[in-house]
């Protein structure tokens, strides 16, 4: 339906009504529309009421200030932003364990991974560092609540979301009571430690301060939400809300992203240039302090990165809106009346033949060709920025804050996977990626997808 309606109407740069989940009706725009849609007030076409309306999270997290009003999402893009080269240093110290526990392969023979699974565990633990710390960050129990309430949300989405209006409240008892028990339960694993955070900021110990994402939670709650402050269910919930962008959706792409390395290795050598790659910048081996200036220098990783966000994007739409008003109209006239969930379609785009050559195929050095060819003027083409053909993170002023520190953290993955492992694919795979599939409008790696990993020597690591 998406192909059909970018191929017949959004690249003629008509909108079209599409059904929608819940019976409810919904607009795709053309790419013409995208300044006009971005220059428009909250009151007129709001993000977080689409989000409201799309998500669905009053079911299952009990209310929807958590994302009509996203003010955790905003810390993403001011205090963790301001601070990403720290964060990113414990992030690397804790993705080098993960990866040496979960994959626990030596260098005498090939060990089979369930690669999804596996890898929602590392980054669950890997985000945790940044987001609770030690040691909670390690702790099993607390790492599968964390992701089976992010499933209970994508779960919740769908089967909630997808239901007549009038049903969605039986439907989403349903559906939550069990990731609501499990909320409860992580929120006993958390009062501990928000009791000491509270005793920290109350005492204004701020050089003893942690330094992580819960922390600047707690901060700013103190100052600007001191209703929430004082309520440590409001704030698991919060901290579960920003979990689903810093473990699902990264599991994803993580997962997307080493399998497109290892079926491109064969026809791009591409697992010897990320190697060289990280090489010339990884100085000090596994203790290297990672740079800004050193993920910038990283432009094949950079691409391969990009061209995986590109293929395989979760969502299929972007810069999503509900419209407020009843008085919206596009520039030219088109009514658009008061609820209709307005929105763009990346993936036909991002794939599209007139746009890019071989467009369906995987190329892992596009975009770093393109970057290095001095002879043409390229607009900017690095992982974190988006565009009209390029909508991965959305666009506008509403763009996915934490892409910043998902750019570090796949390319420390690169260089420490790649840098430390052997990957291959199963010999019945023969040599091909298996492809993604889709359900409903979102597109999932693999099911059971697996791949074989190998410690290297040492005398052979990059990180050695």
């Amino acid at each position: 339906m998406f192909r059909e309606a970018y191929e017949n109407y959004l690249k003629r740069g008509s909108p079209i009504v599409i059904p929608g989940l819940g019976l409810r009706h919904e607009v795709l725009m053309p790419s013409r529309y995208m300044p006009w849609v971005l220059s428009q007030r909250e009151s007129e076409l709001s993000s977080a009421q689409a989000f409201v309306e799309i998500d669905q999270v009053r079911w299952v997290l009990g209310d929807n200030r958590y994302v009509a009003d996203p003010w955790h999402g905003t810390l993403v893009r001011t205090d963790m932003s301001h601070d990403l080269e720290n964060i990113c240093a414990a992030l690397n110290d804790e993705l080098q364990m993960a990866f040496d526990e979960y994959f626990s392969a030596d260098s005498d023979s090939w060990k089979d991974i369930d690669l999804l699974n596996t890898v929602r565990w590392i980054v669950a633990r890997a985000a945790s560092r940044f987001t609770i710390g030690l040691p909670l960050c390690r702790n099993k129990e607390y790492l599968r609540l964390s992701l089976e309430t992010v499933d209970g949300l994508i779960l919740n989405a769908g089967a909630t979301g997808g239901a007549p209006r009038i049903l969605q409240p039986l439907v989403g008892a349903v559906v939550n009571w069990n990731v609501r028990r499990k909320i409860k339960r992580m929120k006993r694993l958390l009062s501990p430690i928000w009791g000491e955070r509270i005793v920290a900021l109350q005492n204004k110990r701020d050089n003893k301060e942690p330094q992580d994402y819960f922390q600047m939670m707690a901060r700013y709650a103190l100052e600007h939400r001191p209703n929430e402050f004082v309520d440590l269910d409001a704030m698991t919930r919060r901290l579960i809300a920003a979990n689903f962008g810093s473990m699902h959706q990264t599991s994803i792409q993580v997962t997307n992203m080493l399998l497109n390395i290892v079926g491109s290795d064969h026809e791009y050598n591409t697992i010897a240039a990320l190697r060289k790659e990280s090489r010339e910048l990884v100085k000090n081996g596994a203790n290297t302090k990672w740079t800004k200036s050193d993920i910038a220098k990283m432009i094949k990783s950079d691409s391969v990165a990009r061209e995986t966000l590109r293929l395989h994007s979760f969502g299929g739409r972007a810069v999503q809106r509900k419209v407020m008003s009843d008085s919206c109209a596009t520039p030219d006239g088109y009514h658009l009346p008061k609820g209709t969930i307005i929105s763009f379609l990346g993936q036909p785009a991002q794939t599209d033949s007139n746009l890019l050559d071989n467009a369906l195929k995987y190329d892992p050095f596009r975009f770093s060709r393109l970057r290095e060819d001095t002879t043409k003027k390229q607009k900017k083409l690095n992982f974190v920025t988006t565009g009209p053909e390029y909508l991965s993170f959305g666009h506008g002023r509403h763009a996915c804050p934490g892409r910043f520190l998902v750019d570090f953290e796949l390319k420390m993955i690169i260089s420490h996977v790649l840098g430390r492992y052997d990957l291959d694919f199963p010999p019945e795979y023969e040599k091909s990626r298996p492809p993604n599939y889709w359900l409903a409008e979102v597109v999932f790696p693999p099911k059971d997808v697996r791949i074989r990993v190998r410690k290297r020597p040492e005398s052979e690591s990059v990180l050695n």
